[in-house]
């Protein structure tokens, strides 16, 4: 199935600036997470089709998800 990737800046730096992405049925944010190489302990928050999603959340096709990672500054 086809889901759309909005990343931050820091994300698709260290990933490249990904658009759609094909996954199996059943996807949840963790295994995408685990696909795309980005580390769940420094994910910091998913946002799926606008809305906060845990990483067990199932995706669907045509799901729009943004990455944001944990930011730091001072």
């Amino acid at each position: 199935m086809l889901i759309n990737l909005k990343l931050h800046a820091i994300v698709a730096d260290q990933i490249g600036d990904l658009h759609d992405v094909q996954v199996p049925t059943g996807t949840d944010i963790a295994s995408l997470l685990a696909a795309l190489g980005i580390d769940r302990d420094r994910a910091g928050f998913v946002l799926v089709n606008g809305h906060r999603a845990p990483y067990d959340t199932e995706l669907h096709e045509q799901d729009t998800v943004f990455i944001i990672p944990f930011l730091g500054g001072g």
